[in-house]
């Protein structure tokens, strides 16, 4: 769901009533995931870089040398299981040139 708020707009600047913004509302109510990936976004300077930086990670590591080559277990981890989440920014985001 915050994927999908940051991917439309929502801003990690606002504030609740107590002064806490989403990150820290997401780490004091124990969601360590959420709060990571909204730093993470707030760090890369809002959800356009964050979206363009998982990008450039996941085409360096699929075009790297002998990322082909890897055990079956790995690239079946990678390919069902890590590569959706690191895609699901981009299909959010709407982008032509993925």
């Amino acid at each position: 769901m915050c994927k999908l708020l940051v991917s439309r707009g929502a801003s990690l600047d606002v504030r609740n009533d107590s002064g806490r913004d989403p990150v820290a509302y997401a780490r004091l109510s124990g969601q360590t995931t959420t709060a990571a990936f909204l730093a993470a976004v707030r760090a890369a300077g809002g959800w356009r870089a964050y979206c363009d930086a998982q990008f450039r990670d996941l085409r360096r590591e699929l075009l790297a040398p002998g990322a082909i080559a890897e055990s079956s277990d790995r690239l079946y981890a990678r390919v069902f299981v890590e590569l959706p989440n690191a895609v699901f920014p981009r299909v959010l985001a709407f982008r032509p040139d993925f």
